[in-house]
């Protein structure tokens, strides 16, 4: 017989719910509507009626009676009709379908019977209500909240800091570092990288555990346990320059000075008497020196300060010259009359900055005009607008670092890179099973329906087109570094978008898109050399504030950089010789085989000797696309003969055999329960083995005359075909020798420059 199971609110006691013993309790089964991208969908019931038992309202309460005068009969339940009740249906012992259910009516007849309308529904993924508006600044980071040091900072390079759920990578955050002819490079013996200056990246993995862990889920993931994917991270930057601690710098200084008289000697400048004391003034880190008139770094830092020297002085002087200085001899800025300038530098802990000036007159008095004349930032003055988080040696806070993305966001961001699904186990409650589509389709069974076909009524085969669209794109969201914007700006679409428009097809109706919260990641040299990094600079060389979240591979180490310097714990220019390498691509000299982050083929801006035809289009959505848009493509309607075994044994993995064609199922609609029976099934014809071109690139040569030349098919020395060469984006070049035509990577046309 049919059983009905329900829970009290806190899932610690059950209850048997009687049902009416003819009643039919029809049951619908559905995976995913074919006809819209990236929306599974629960199964559930149509609506029935149970009888107002006192067994019934036990459970219930005495929810027929909305208005008692009479309370003798009130029953109390402490169940909400705001709630959803968990529940599970079985027929004898064999399960049907495990969610929840919720009353949508109740029905009185003659004054004393009522029923009361339930509707099923399968256990579906409840994410996006459970995680709310959090974001992944909101997750707990205790367990990769971490010093950062010289030890750890290499330990993390090499994938052994906190088990690889942090490493230290290198982008251009506002540093504008450049290789350029009388330009200081980026870390030379004498001028090392700090510690801060390496952005840390989160391992993708350790987001998605601890946004599901604290929401109470759990899950299995072959995907998200592969090699692979443990190599997919997270930029932990959301625009400060060095990364942040859990102790945020304190208030900074403003010094001027009131009416003096100073004197340029033989142009030699004088130091400016500036004190913090004088009205409008403030020295909040108490950093400043009114005696020496000096500010003292606290630590190592990079810090941004602002000078203003004007004055008034004898007609003949024609300008005021203005310097800040570190340690008193080092000029690090000028300004001439009535100037203002900003810079940032970095700076060590104990170096002092003061402020030096003079006219271009010899032996000539300067008068400088007093702060504030007008207003603060009047008169002559210089402030400090910004001392940066310690540039080694802090406690980093890692939630602190991270971008701006909600939790849910993050997660459907990876379920549209990788055409996730999200499979509830019917047997362990807030548990999932999260695999690539193609990936959990191949997980199914082999059956053979082909005798429990009713063929008494209609099987209905219909072509896909009716349902297809004219374009389809996939697409990261854009993003506001300079590439990105100038991508935007030149081509009209974002970088590294797939784009299938199906001209040929006269039935096919409106547009589609599948669009991450992801940024794409893309990599330039660092100018004059040939060091792949990101960076995430606007036009002008800012860092951009509040970027979006984007998604990158860890290559570990390129050796083939030359001297790195780094400054170690105490100050000590070190060689490392290797910087870390993010990408994406899945190496640092990726060819044919490789993977990309991307969905579409793209020019890089950087040489490669080819580009990976691994793309995530590719990859996890090639499949779904043949199924649906193949020529070959079918949906079959047909009515099957199921027992409640088939129910209980089916999956929407399945490979369903019908005569001579297998298929998956896509809804099965109104089983009831109670008596079994024939019952119409949706379908759509497995074609995700089907290639997307007959010839596959595999390969590159790397000898001979067709030296560069992309191989197809596993051959050393298959060539493919035009068609399938350009269909991957590669170029076509005939031989006008008189030799075969072959297929070239892009990099046989120049490279977009970008500097």
């Amino acid at each position: 017989m049919l059983r009905l199971i329900v829970w009290n609110s806190a899932e610690t006691a059950q209850h048997t719910i009687e049902l009416y013993d003819h009643a039919p309790v029809n049951l619908n089964y559905q995976f995913a509507d074919v006809t819209e991208i990236n929306k599974t969908q629960g199964s559930y019931s149509q609506t029935f009626r149970i009888p107002a038992t006192k067994q019934n309202k036990d459970f219930f309460g005495s929810i027929d009676k909305p208005n008692i005068e009479d309370t003798s009969d009130l029953i109390i339940s402490n169940y909400s009709v705001k709630q959803k009740i968990k529940a599970a249906l079985s027929y004898n012992t064999i399960p049907l379908m495990n969610g929840y259910v919720q009353i949508k009516a109740v029905y009185i007849q003659k004054k004393d019977f009522a029923d009361i309308e339930l509707i099923f529904f399968g256990d579906t993924i409840d994410l996006a209500k459970s995680l709310k508006e959090k974001k992944i600044a909101d997750l707990t980071t205790t367990s990769i909240d971490h010093t950062l040091n010289y030890a750890n900072l290499i330990a993390s390079m090499g994938g052994s800091l906190l088990s690889g759920n942090i490493v230290y990578g290198f982008m251009d955050k506002g540093r504008n570092w450049t290789f350029a002819e009388g330009q200081t490079p980026p870390y030379t013996s004498t001028s090392a990288l700090y510690q801060g200056d390496f952005t840390p990246y989160v391992r993708a993995k350790w987001l998605i555990d601890r946004i599901m862990s604290e929401v109470g889920y759990s899950y299995d993931s072959n995907l998200f346990d592969s090699a692979d994917f443990l190599d997919i991270y997270l930029p932990a930057y959301n625009g400060a320059l060095i990364p942040i601690s859990d102790n945020p710098s304190g208030e900074l200084e403003l010094a001027g000075v009131g009416l003096n008289i100073l004197y340029w000697i033989d142009h030699i400048p004088v130091k400016l008497p500036l004190r913090d004391t004088m009205a409008g003034g403030y020295d909040y880190s108490n950093n400043w020196d009114n005696t020496t008139y000096e500010w003292t770094a606290p630590y190592a830092c990079a810090v941004t300060f602002t000078l203003r020297t004007v004055g008034l002085y004898p007609p003949d002087q024609n300008f005021i010259r203005g310097e800040v200085r570190v340690n008193n001899t080092d000029i690090v800025l000028q300004t001439f009359t009535t100037e203002t300038k900003t810079t940032t530098i970095d700076i060590g802990a104990g170096s002092t900055l003061s402020v030096w000036a003079g006219t271009n007159a010899y032996g000539n008095s300067l008068f400088l005009e007093p702060t504030p004349s007008v207003g603060v930032n009047s008169g002559c003055y210089f402030r400090i607008d910004a001392v940066s988080e310690p540039l080694q040696g802090q406690d980093i806070k890692m939630n602190r670092n991270f971008p701006d993305i909600k939790q849910i966001d993050f997660l459907m961001g990876l379920q549209k890179m990788f055409n996730l699904v999200f499979i509830p186990d019917n047997n362990k409650p807030k548990h999932l099973i999260i695999e690539p589509m193609q990936d959990y389709v191949a997980t199914g069974t082999q059956k053979d329906w082909t005798n429990k076909v009713d063929y008494n009524k209609d099987v209905v085969i219909t072509p896909t087109t009716d349902i297809q669209r004219n374009v389809f794109e996939w697409e990261n969201s854009a993003g506001r570094d300079f590439i990105n914007v100038a991508v935007q700006e030149s081509a009209g679409r974002v970088y590294g978008r797939h784009r299938i428009e199906d001209k040929d097809n006269d039935f096919a109706t409106g547009d589609a898109k599948v669009q991450t919260q992801f940024a794409p990641y893309i990599l330039s040299n660092i100018p004059s050399s040939s060091i792949a990094i990101h960076r995430c600079i606007d036009k002008e060389g800012k860092g951009i504030q509040s970027p979006k979240a984007r998604l990158a591979y860890f290559n570990y180490v390129d050796t083939t950089v030359g001297e790195v310097y780094v400054y170690d714990d105490v100050i000590t220019s070190t060689n490392i010789g290797f910087l870390p390498n993010f990408s994406n691509y899945n190496a640092i000299a990726p060819t044919v085989p490789n993977n990309d982050l991307n969905f579409g083929y793209e020019r890089a801006f950087i040489f490669l000797n080819s580009h990976p035809v691994n793309t995530q289009y590719y990859r996890y959505w090639m499949g779904f696309v043949n199924e649906l848009y193949s020529a070959d493509s079918r949906l079959l309607t047909a009515y099957v003969k199921l027992t409640r075994a088939d129910i209980q044994d089916f999956e929407f993995s399945d490979r369903i055999y019908i005569k001579d064609t297998y298929y998956r199922i896509l809804k099965i609609s109104n089983y009831d329960a109670t008596k079994g029976g024939v019952v119409k099934v949706d379908f759509i014809k497995i074609l995700s083995d089907v290639k997307d071109c007959v010839d596959q690139p595999t390969g590159q040569r790397t000898s001979g005359a067709s030296l560069g030349a992309i191989t197809f098919n596993g051959g050393a020395t298959d060539y493919g075909s035009q068609a399938c060469c350009e269909r991957y984006g590669y170029v076509w070049f005939p031989d006008k020798a008189g030799g075969n035509p072959r297929c070239y990577p892009s990099t046989f046309i120049p490279t977009p420059n970008i500097t």
